[in-house]
């Protein structure tokens, strides 16, 4: 190789160095050149579109109108009346003499259908509970029995008011037997007297008619005792 050719070269060496300092400085300190950052590729995430679907809405149920529901009065029980354990705290225990001007029976007309709604059922005398009657017209039926001795029995029973004993009815019986008494007292504190005497026992049953019954519903089946 002749002299010019190696100046040639060396020439052009010296030159692509002398260039490859230019474009890559970091070869002098000895520090390679960074590689640049690569630029990210953004990452296509799949994603499963699920349709949201609405949970049906029941249609609002429309406010019905709560009615109590009233037993029928026919199916009301008869209440029962009981004696008193304290009969020396009312106004009078004792019966007046001449019960037999109230009269023994009131008529009770077959047409009239009478519907019991309390009961007083016992073989002796006593002071009954004070009690009270809703209905404006209401009566006592009453049933003596005596079976062993029916010429020797009594019953004497008076009704009284509970705030002064005043007789509002009276009964005497000297057999056994039924009488009806009609009352036209309402909603005031009563109580009953009753004197028996060699009797089996005796029933009364306090009734009212189908209408008054139907159509007055006491909080408590009438009368409530106290």
């Amino acid at each position: 190789m002749e002299r010019g050719d190696i100046l040639t070269v060396a020439g052009g060496l010296v030159l692509v160095l002398v260039m490859a300092l230019i474009i890559n400085p970091h070869y002098l300190a000895g520090v390679p050149s960074p590689v640049p950052a690569a630029t990210p590729v953004p990452t296509l995430v799949q994603t499963s579109l699920i349709p949201v679907i609405p949970s049906p809405v029941e249609p609002a149920t429309p406010r019905i109108p709560v009615v109590s529901a009233i037993p029928s009065p026919a199916l009301r029980p008869p209440s029962r009346i009981y004696y008193t354990d304290k009969p020396f705290s009312y106004p009078v225990v004792a019966l007046p003499d001449r019960l037999d001007t109230f009269g023994e029976s009131d008529v009770k007309r077959p047409d009239e259908e009478f519907v019991t709604f309390a009961t007083l059922a016992e073989q002796r005398g006593g002071l009954t509970q004070v009690f009270t009657v809703p209905y404006p017209v209401w009566a006592m039926d009453i049933r003596v029995f005596d079976n062993a001795t029916p010429n020797v029995g009594s019953f004497r029973m008076a009704l009284c008011y509970a705030s002064n004993g005043t007789v509002i009815d009276g009964l005497e019986m000297i057999h056994p037997g039924t009488s009806f008494k009609k009352i036209q007292t309402s909603n005031i504190p009563l109580y009953l007297i009753v004197s028996s005497d060699g009797i089996d026992g005796f029933r009364i049953d306090f009734q009212t008619t189908r209408d008054y019954y139907d159509t007055i519903l006491p909080q408590t089946n009438a009368p409530p005792a106290k």
